[in-house]
């Protein structure tokens, strides 16, 4: 009905049907009708997956297989098409196949094959040992045999009303690069400090967070009975980058309060294990485990959509630069990750309840903090307003993305616009947010300022060598992991949990307060006492000594001086008491006020004791 124009390449006008919300509100003279959104590059119905690939990846790849993390995510209202701009089929690749075979083309004939150096934590790298690479070996084995058989019925289905709609993708960068494109370096030519040719190892993961869970999709789960999935948790290193660490208690997610306050006492490195990180030999292999991944996601019908993504989905993969020589060195690691934002939906539409309805309201919240963040962000590039917080822990997503919105990494957003006129008020909403992001002006961190360079661990977890071969090893730390890592992510306790945990820091702050004052009275009772003996020692020398009848006169003065003193003094100790009867009554105040009830609300508690 025309609600949609491309008025040009960079440019989007959108006109309110007439049954729609926003065509009643400009009716009333609320908003106005038609508006008008300029992005970086606009791609209408008829592109094909090839020609929006190149017209949108080609810069986040370069840098990425430069050593630049990049981040591209989908945004848009339910049934707008992201997965399939992401995923597409067998027959129409979307952009991440597409990219899985651009690095592999790239780093054709510096292939590392072995399995021996595996991504680690956030940004390092562990050395494994022999039994080490046979595990990896048989746990590859395993995941690609559990795809027996397995076809594009899912991906089919899940674009099934796709069909039936004309969409858009609209497309911009949220940031810039770390580098020029003038500056950008082939990795075919790309030299250590010793002049030595690189090879390259291709690691990759794929978790969703659903519920504000996070989930490894890469887990085997047996087809014959239902198993519990394991519940992961985001952990940062000592850059303030995040990471997916796992638990190895299967818990249900209302159960993990009960072990929440334990982790911190009883865990050990040997209880976790991280998400898993599967090495690729080829473009196949990868999609092999999309295809996987996709089998153990989260999806459902509603109303809006017959296969309807019910969680977030990170796919990621990691590029390890290796010097090409029989003992390699890791000169880098660089990540680029594809997002599968789940579509934001109206329940009064999808016709939800039970757990679609809490799936969606999940997903509506975490798309909400994410907005929140982006104003944020653009209200903290005014210089002339006060910084405001900006809510990155509030959810699990935001959280994974803060790095990126912190200048550790380039990022796009792809938004979907679906051009029926059912949704056209909740495109509009997507439409104003996606402005709003575009205005966001990311200023990327030089490494040299707060960037903690990656290291070489072993088998056990302990640092060999930094990345750098004119480090040494003695530039570690003592200790592999950081407290920030093992710290419990509140997120998962209970309100029970999270009500006593407030009370029992509130009696901590309460004593901590006591028993500073006391040390406080205690110091200066002992200054007090100390100066009182000096006068007593000053006045016993004064009478000790002679005094000649010559000198009476000058005793006499030297007596007023005495007087003198002494009256100063006992000014002074005065003045020291009142100091701490009023820090004492201050104090008290304080205590007062935070256990303050009015007087209506003890009359009325004590009736109703009577």
């Amino acid at each position: 009905k025309g609600c949609v124009i491309i008025e040009d390449a960079q440019t989007v006008i959108l006109n309110a049907p007439k049954e729609s919300s926003a065509m009643k509100n400009s009716e009333r003279g609320i908003g106005c009708a038609v508006h008008s959104f300029t992005f970086s590059q606009v791609f209408g119905p008829e592109t094909t997956q090839s020609e929006f690939f190149e017209g949108s990846m080609k810069d986040i790849i370069r840098a990425y297989i430069n050593g630049v993390n990049g981040l591209v995510f989908t945004y848009g209202v339910t049934n707008a098409g992201k997965t399939f701009t992401i995923q597409g089929t067998s027959k129409d690749l979307g952009i991440l196949p597409r990219s899985l075979d651009v690095i592999f083309n790239h780093i054709r004939g510096r292939h590392y094959l072995k399995m021996n150096f595996k991504p680690y934590l956030s940004n390092d790298v562990k050395k494994l040992e022999d039994e080490q690479v046979k595990q990896e070996e048989a746990l590859k084995t395993a995941i690609l045999a559990s795809l027996k058989e397995v076809s594009d019925q899912m991906l089919l289905k899940a674009m099934l009303y796709l069909h039936s709609y004309s969409h858009l993708l609209l497309y911009f960068l949220l940031n810039v690069s770390f580098c020029s494109e003038k500056n950008l370096v082939p990795l075919d030519i790309h030299k250590t400090n010793m002049q030595q040719r690189t090879q390259a190892s291709v690691w990759i993961s794929f978790c969703e967070i659903y519920n504000e869970y996070v989930y490894d999709l890469l887990s085997i789960l047996s087809t014959s009975k239902p198993q519990r999935r394991r519940v992961l948790r985001i952990c940062e290193d000592q850059g303030g980058n995040c990471y997916i660490k796992g638990n190895n208690t299967v818990l249900w997610p209302g159960q993990l309060h009960r072990i929440s306050l334990m982790i911190r006492n009883v865990c050990k490195r040997s209880l976790f294990a991280d998400l898993k990180w599967i090495n690729v030999q080829s473009t196949e292999e990868g999609c092999r485990l999309l295809k996987i991944g996709n089998k153990n996601r989260s999806f459902a019908c509603t109303r809006m959509n017959e296969q309807s993504s019910r969680s977030h989905s990170i796919f990621s993969i990691r590029l390890l630069k290796l010097t090409d020589e029989p003992q390699p060195r890791v000169l880098g690691v660089s990540e680029l990750s594809f997002c599968d934002l789940a579509g934001s939906e109206r329940c009064n539409k999808t016709h939800v309840f039970g757990d679609r309805l809490k799936e969606a309201g999940n997903i509506n919240n975490s798309l909400h903090i994410l907005g929140k963040c982006i104003a944020a962000l653009k209200q903290n590039q005014n210089p002339k307003m006060k910084p405001s917080y900006i809510p990155f822990r509030e959810s699990k997503l935001t959280r994974l993305f803060q790095p990126f919105f912190c200048g550790k990494g380039k990022a796009c957003m792809i938004v979907n616009i679906n051009q029926h006129t059912s949704t056209y008020d909740e495109t509009l909403h997507v439409m104003k947010f996606s402005a709003l992001a575009r205005q966001v002006i990311q200023t990327i961190l030089p490494k040299n300022f707060g960037y903690f360079p990656p290291k070489l661990v072993g088998g056990d977890g302990k640092p060999m060598m930094h990345f750098d071969a004119n480090t040494s090893v003695d530039d570690f730390a003592d200790s592999t992991e950081t407290s920030a890592e093992e710290e419990v992510d509140i997120t998962i306790l209970s309100h029970e949990d999270l009500l006593k945990a407030a009370e029992d820091l509130k009696e901590k702050v309460a004593a901590e307060r006591r028993s500073k004052l006391l040390l406080e009275v205690k110091i200066r009772k002992e200054m007090a006492e100390a100066m009182f003996r000096q006068l007593l020692e000053t006045e016993e020398a004064w009478r000790q000594v002679p005094l000649q009848p010559a000198l009476r006169l000058k005793g006499n003065r030297l007596e007023d001086m005495k007087d003198s003193y002494e009256e100063k003094l006992e000014s002074k100790f005065e003045m020291y008491k009142e100091a701490i009867k009023k820090h004492a009554y201050m104090c008290a105040m304080e205590q007062i006020e935070e256990h303050y009830v009015p007087i209506e609300e003890f009359l009325a508690e004590q009736e109703k004791v009577e």
